[in-house]
């Protein structure tokens, strides 16, 4: 079976969820075609009605039939959150695991190269740090099993003549974009504590509040993904499935991730008044890792790519506050 050589099509599961709305954006406006897969479960609409979407599981035959012509799948598609899984390991494992499976299996029949949509909770407490690309799987809890499994299924095609993948690891997503007029953004940590300062205060850290994460805007996010599908398109790196890591590099603790935004918004609205933030219960506490020590090395991805984040934490930061809009 000859290799594609250029990527005329982009098929895109998860595509009207928050990565996939900016992505099909990205690639449309590098001369990209998009062809999207998404159920509508997920807590973000990002829809443009300009690009063909197939509104159905990703895993489904229906799907398949519709993914089939793409020259690359990128897999965004999942059921996401730490505490969503906890509550519903089974129902969440069968569409996080048991349908990237199918996926899986389909891109290998029809000789199409896939891209997975992973995380760092993969990588647990890692024994060493900073991590990089070859940091093992460690997962604690059953989001991260979910992605470690699929990140599993996915590294199966190295061994195939017929397909092949890569997995995409990536950190905490911030930044909002925009879909004909409507703004799109997610209920992360900064992205909420931008709200509670257009709300009045005060911003609310989750106890204990030194743990530790790294940052990364979701136009360099998109960028990203740009670049790893042009990579599976490449004829020359057949064998080992390749990780990227996502991120900015910036790592800080949420005390200081509070403290930046209460300066930014002082400066960029003093007509508002002083903020404050506090520390409160956090209801993720018995599930998410609490690290101290946190640091990402993307090095190897910025030179196989190509591509390096363009927006630091800092101009992310003082984008939000500076909209005078409140996050939708």
């Amino acid at each position: 079976m000859p290799l594609r050589h250029r990527v005329t099509l982009v098929g895109i599961t998860g595509g009207t969820g928050y990565v996939g709305g900016r992505l099909a954006q990205t690639l449309t406006s590098h001369g990209f075609k998009v062809r999207l897969v998404d159920d509508g479960s997920g807590p973000v609409r990002a829809e443009d009605p300009s690009y063909p979407l197939l509104r159905d599981s990703f895993a489904s035959d229906k799907s398949f039939e519709w993914l089939k012509e793409c020259d690359v799948i990128l897999h965004l598609a999942a059921r996401s959150g730490v505490v969503a899984c906890a509550r519903d390991p089974e129902g969440t494992w069968k569409v996080n695991v048991d349908g990237t499976g199918r996926l899986v299996e389909f891109c290998r029949r029809e000789h199409i190269p896939v891209a997975f949509a992973s995380s760092f909770s993969v990588v647990g407490v890692p024994e060493k740090l900073p991590i990089r690309e070859g940091t093992p799987p460690r997962p604690t809890h059953a989001y991260s099993k979910h992605k470690a499994e699929g990140e599993r299924l996915v590294r199966s095609l190295k061994a195939s003549e017929d397909a092949y993948g890569a997995v995409v690891r990536m950190s905490n997503i911030f930044g909002a974009y925009e879909i004909q007029g409507k703004r799109i953004t997610k209920g992360n940590v900064l992205n909420l504590f931008v709200e509670q300062a257009f709300s009045g205060g005060p911003l609310k850290v989750f106890a204990p509040g030194t743990q530790r994460r790294d940052y990364v805007h979701i136009d360099d996010v998109a960028t990203h993904w740009e670049a790893v599908a042009r990579y599976l398109l490449k004829d020359d790196h057949r064998g080992e499935v390749p990780t990227f890591c996502v991120a900015s590099g910036e790592s800080l603790t949420v005390l200081e991730l509070s403290k930046l935004v209460l300066s930014a918004w002082e400066k960029i609205h003093p007509e508002k008044g002083r903020l404050s933030a506090e520390v409160v219960e956090n209801p993720r506490a018995d599930l998410e890792i609490l690290h101290t020590e946190f640091s990402i090395d993307p090095e190897w991805t910025r030179r196989t790519l190509g591509v390096r984040c363009q927006k630091s934490l800092k101009d992310g930061i003082l984008e939000l506050l500076g909209s005078g809009q409140r996050q939708a």
